[in-house]
């Protein structure tokens, strides 16, 4: 499966996945938002078309972006959006253990932004969501849903919009 095979989700339904349908809705929804608060600098800023052009590692997202703008505060937001990115990881089943580094990450995401100035530039460096996605994929390959669910390769993040449509996926 290529990025331009997978489609984000926005929204999914708040269960276990009953079927392989649901498993890769789920899926895509929790990528979509690992990338959204991690890695989408070039969607939260269209008018500088240069940040496409960023490496991977320096790509920021709504994560960066709050904790920089709310010092403090900002950091319980991004915070809180992780939590409901591991929420919807353990519709999965995920084993405790798995849980519990999902956790720290989160924690360690958290405390490097609340450092003042230095922070903001470790927040963008340290991708505690992008982790966390990477071990649900690899409890996944493990789990039923091995074969429900497909998983594009680690730099696939999201679809790109295309040049010279007027919106995102519209086809020409």
């Amino acid at each position: 499966m290529s990025s331009a095979d997978f489609q984000p989700r926005w929204t999914c339904k708040y269960r276990r996945p009953k079927n392989p349908i649901d498993a890769q809705h789920l899926y895509n929804h929790i990528r979509t938002v690992a990338f959204l608060l991690d890695a989408s600098s070039e969607w939260l800023i269209p008018t500088f078309p240069f940040l496409a052009s960023l490496p991977f590692e320096m790509q920021f997202g709504l994560d960066s972006i709050i904790g920089a703008v709310l010092p403090g505060f900002g950091d319980a937001i991004g915070m809180l959006l992780a939590l409901y990115q591991l929420f919807l990881s353990m519709l999965f089943g995920l084993p405790i253990n798995v849980i519990a580094i999902m956790v720290f990450y989160i924690l360690v995401d958290a405390f490097i932004g609340i450092i003042p100035f230095v922070g903001e530039f470790l927040d963008v460096a340290f991708k505690a969501n992008l982790y966390n996605l990477r071990l649900l994929e690899k409890e996944l390959k493990r789990s039923k849903w091995a074969t429900a669910v497909i998983i594009p390769q680690y730099t696939d993040w999201i679809p790109r919009p295309k040049r010279n449509s007027q919106k995102f996926g519209a086809s020409k």
